[in-house]
C-alpha cells in the first residue's frame, strides 16, 4: 500500500490522468458566481478566492505551498545551485548613474545582501557628503512585502512625496518627508496612483485609485 498522501494517476484536465506517483494535490470547491454582462452569463466558480483576507483562501494557498514544497521536494540543493550561480552574476554592490536637478545630484545604489535600492544625494558636487533620502531596506523591516510607488522630490529640494504598498496589491499610501530635518510630515493619503509638485513647494497634486484600480 502507498502512503495516503499519494496517490496514482495525477488528474490533471477532466477525463485526462498521468500514471505518475506523487503528491496529492488540493482541490479548490466550487462556488458559482453569476454575472450578466450586457446579456451575456459568466459563470465564475472560484471568484471566492478574491477574498484575500478570508481563512478559508488563506487555508487553500497554504495547502498549494505545502503541495509545491512537497513536489519540489529532493531539489533544495539544485534550487540552492541556480540561485547561487545567478547571484554571482550580479553586482550586488552598485550604483546608478548620478543625474542633476537643482542643486542636486541624485542617484540610487545598492548594498551586498541587502534586496532593496538606497536612494540618495549629494548638494551642488559629486564630491560632497552622501544624504540618504530614502533607504527602502530600513522601512521593508517588518513587512512581507515592500514597492515604492512615486518618488518626486519638490523644486526647491526639501520635501519628498513618495509612495509605499506593502501589499503586493499596488495599494500604495503617499508619504511626505522633510529632507531637511529626515521627519515625516503627519499626513496620509491611501490609494494614491501619482503625484506632482507645483513650483511652490506648499501644494502637491496627487490621484487616487477607486477599488476597480481607476484613477
Amino acid at each position: 500500500m502507498y502512503p495516503k498522501r499519494y496517490r496514482y494517476g495525477t488528474i490533471l484536465t477532466p477525463g485526462y490522468t498521468r500514471g505518475v506517483f506523487g503528491p496529492t494535490p488540493p482541490v479548490a470547491r466550487r462556488e458559482p458566481k453569476v454575472d450578466v454582462v450586457h446579456g451575456d452569463t459568466r459563470v465564475d466558480d472560484y471568484h471566492w478566492l478574491r477574498r484575500k483576507d478570508d481563512p478559508e483562501v488563506l487555508a487553500y494557498l497554504r495547502a498549494e505551498n505545502a503541495y509545491a514544497d512537497e513536489c519540489l521536494k529532493g531539489t533544495e540543493p539544485f534550487q540552492e545551485a541556480l540561485y547561487t550561480e545567478m547571484l554571482a552574476r550580479i553586482k550586488e554592490d552598485d550604483q546608478t548613474p548620478p543625474y542633476r536637478r537643482g542643486r542636486f545630484f541624485y542617484y540610487t545604489r545598492t548594498e551586498t545582501g541587502k534586496q532593496y535600492p538606497i536612494y540618495c544625494r549629494r548638494a551642488e558636487r559629486l564630491e560632497a557628503p552622501e544624504q540618504v533620502t530614502l533607504d527602502l531596506n530600513a522601512l521593508a523591516k517588518g513587512h512581507p512585502f515592500l514597492s515604492l510607488g512615486a518618488y518626486q522630490v519638490s523644486d526647491d529640494g526639501r520635501l519628498l512625496a513618495y509612495t509605499l504598498d506593502f501589499t503586493g496589491f499596488r495599494d500604495y499610501t503617499l508619504f511626505v518627508k522633510d529632507l531637511e530635518t529626515g521627519t515625516l510630515l503627519p499626513d496620509r493619503m491611501e490609494k494614491v496612483s501619482s503625484v506632482a509638485w507645483t513650483a511652490n513647494p506648499a501644494v502637491l497634486f496627487y490621484v487616487t485609485d477607486d477599488a476597480a484600480k481607476r484613477t
